[in-house]
């Protein structure tokens, strides 16, 4: 059953392509920001041709990372998942700098 919410579809989406048989991998920042802005994973704001829907899709994209990477990870130590979770914070802000750059 969908979700009537495009996010949560996203999500579901997104999470049914990951191999949950692999964890206590940090994400690479480079790699981040390269699927940041190629729009990896597909989230709702990618429809939007409103101003700052780059942006948004941005910070969408980031949130589903990091819910699937802290739900592949929860029996690693809150070290870990904070370190993971601060490289895809570190990779979004990149990756909205040079987002902006280019729309300029």
């Amino acid at each position: 059953m969908k979700s009537p919410d495009p996010f949560i579809n996203a999500y579901y989406e997104f999470r049914e392509s990951v191999d949950f048989s692999r964890n206590g991998i940090l994400p690479d920042k480079e790699n981040m920001i390269s699927y940041l802005l190629m729009g990896v994973p597909r989230v709702p704001a990618d429809e939007s041709k409103e101003p700052g829907s780059s942006i948004e899709a941005i910070y969408q994209r980031v949130l589903i990372l990091k819910a699937v990477f802290t739900e592949l990870n929860h029996d690693a130590d809150e070290e870990f998942l904070d370190r993971g979770l601060e490289i895809y914070d570190m990779a979004a802000e990149t990756a909205k700098v040079l987002l902006s750059d280019a729309e300029e």
